[in-house]
C-alpha cells in the first residue's frame, strides 16, 4: 500500500508538525534502518544508546523515501520535523494504515500481573460470544506489547480477515515509549501494581504515573480498575474517564478446583 506523506501527515494528528523538501510517496514505516525498502519512512529514534538521526543517510541509500526527525537534517530527502519523534511514529503509522484501531472494539489490560491471564480470558469469553477476536501480548511476540509501527501493521492485519475486537496487554514499557500513540481503546482495565520494571522508571511513583497514561481521554474511552489495590482507587477517584472499579467485594460462593472455578458476581452465577 502506497500513500502521499502529506496526506499522512495530515491525518496523523501530529502537533506542530512542518513538512519540508515536497512532498513523497511512502510505503512503509520503520525505526530499523535494516529494514528500511524502498518507498519507506524512516523514523529516527532517540534512544538510551543511540541516535536513530545517525543512521539517516544509510537509510536514504537503503532506499528511504522520507524521514521523520526531531531537527532538520543536510539530506536532500523530504523531512517531516516535528518536536518528538517517538510519539510522532505511531501517529503516522496509525494513519499510513487509515487508524485501524478506529475500526476495532480494542480492550487495552495493564498490570503489573495478570495482563497475560486477563486478555487470555477476556478473549475467550468474547469468542464463545461469536465475536472474531484477535490478541497481543506476552504469548503473541517478542515485545508484551510491540513497537508502534508493527502494532498498527498488526491491528491492520486483524481489520483486514474481519476481526472485530482486539484485547491486548499494554504495558509500562510501551506507556512509557508511546508505543501506543495512535490506538484508541474502547475499554482500558487495570489489574494491580507491583514493585517490578524499577529499572526503566527509577520509582514506584513514576512507575504508577506509565501505568496512568492509559487512563487518560487521549488513549481510552472508559476504565475498568482494581479497587482492592490502593493503585486501582487513586484511578477511581482521578479519573477523568468514565471509571467503574470491581474487588474481592462483587463476588461470593466462589469454587475452585484444577480445572475450573465459578463463584457469584452481583448476583450472577458465573
Amino acid at each position: 500500500m502506497a500513500r502521499m506523506l502529506r496526506e499522512v501527515v495530515g491525518q496523523a494528528g501530529l502537533d506542530r508538525a512542518e513538512l519540508i523538501g515536497g512532498d513523497a510517496e511512502i510505503n512503509a514505516v520503520t525505526f530499523d534502518s535494516r529494514a528500511v525498502v524502498d518507498g519507506a519512512l524512516f523514523c529516527c529514534l532517540r534512544g538510551t544508546h543511540s541516535d536513530g538521526h545517525t543512521f539517516a543517510a544509510a537509510a536514504r541509500s537503503a532506499g528511504a523515501g522520507a524521514l521523520l526527525v526531531d531537527h532538520r537534517l543536510d539530506i536532500d530527502i523530504p523531512q517531516v520535523v516535528v518536536p518528538d519523534t517517538r510519539p510522532a511514529m505511531g501517529l503516522v503509522a496509525a494513519s499510513f494504515l487509515r487508524h485501524p484501531s478506529r475500526a476495532l472494539t480494542l480492550i487495552g489490560v495493564t498490570g503489573t500481573n495478570g495482563k497475560t491471564t486477563t486478555t487470555s480470558l477476556i478473549a475467550s469469553v468474547l469468542r464463545a460470544a461469536g465475536r472474531p477476536t484477535g490478541l497481543i501480548g506476552t504469548l503473541t511476540g517478542v515485545h508484551t506489547t510491540p513497537e508502534s509501527p508493527e502494532l498498527q501493521a498488526r491491528l491492520a492485519d486483524f481489520v483486514d480477515h474481519g476481526t472485530t475486537t482486539v484485547v491486548m496487554e499494554v504495558s509500562s514499557h510501551a506507556l512509557e515509549l508511546q508505543r501506543v500513540a495512535g490506538c484508541h481503546f474502547d475499554v482500558a482495565v487495570f489489574t494491580n501494581l507491583g514493585r517490578d520494571h524499577l529499572d526503566l522508571h527509577g520509582t514506584e511513583e513514576r512507575y504508577f504515573a506509565a501505568k496512568a497514561k492509559l487512563f487518560e481521554p487521549a488513549l481510552s474511552e472508559m476504565a475498568i480498575v482494581n479497587i482492592d489495590d490502593p493503585h486501582g482507587r487513586l484511578l477511581l477517584d482521578a479519573a477523568s474517564i468514565p471509571t467503574e472499579g470491581y474487588g474481592s467485594s462483587d463476588i461470593d460462593d466462589v469454587v475452585v478446583s484444577a480445572t475450573n472455578h465459578s463463584y457469584r458476581w452481583r448476583g450472577e452465577q458465573i
